[in-house]
């Protein structure tokens, strides 16, 4: 085989598909939940090239490692910050208030490996948050909202991953489809 004839090199998932526990307590079923999306999210992007992670569906729409990067900061605003730091009041980047969809949107130099592994780490923060957490009653302050509780924010954190699990397997669809 010569070198014109090999395959671009593929990126494979770090993890498998996580099932939802079928039997548990609120609290388990909700973080169950939660990790079984996180899951279908990384498993989106197995066995396609970086440049299919990349691509935007429609042009300078989303991306597969972009919808990684925007439950990164979306995993890090309410579970690490708010939760863990009981309260504390997220910053925006600049960024995000000139453009909002700044989180979606990656360049040629953003590596999957490492947007995917900030995602993972992001991940096992909230886990580590959620551990000292006595009951899904208890609530942060939020200056928006007054206080959420923490079942809220696990159920806002499943609505979101579920949802962008959905479209990260249509984007893979598409991205794939193109290549054929």
């Amino acid at each position: 085989m010569s070198i014109d004839d090999q395959q671009p090199p593929v990126y494979r998932a770090p993890v498998r598909r996580l099932q939802p526990p079928q039997v548990a307590d609120e609290r388990e079923a909700l973080e169950g939940w939660l990790d079984h999306f996180r899951s279908q999210v990384i498993a989106s992007l197995d066995g396609l090239p970086p440049e299919a992670l990349r691509r935007q569906v429609p042009e300078g729409g989303a991306s597969l490692i972009g919808i990684v990067r925007l439950l990164t900061d979306l995993e890090r605003t309410w579970l690490v910050e708010r939760w863990g730091e009981r309260g504390g009041r997220a910053a925006y980047s600049f960024s995000y208030v000139d453009d909002s969809n700044a989180e979606i949107r990656v360049s040629d130099l953003d590596q999957p490996e490492v947007l995917v592994g900030a995602y993972q780490e992001v991940c096992e923060q909230g886990r580590d948050a959620l551990a000292g957490a006595e009951s899904l009653d208890d609530a942060v302050r939020d200056d928006r909202r007054g206080h959420i509780e923490l079942r809220w924010i696990l159920l806002h954190l499943i609505t979101e991953t579920a949802l962008r699990a959905g479209q990260a397997q249509l984007l893979r669809a598409v991205v794939v489809a193109e290549a054929r």
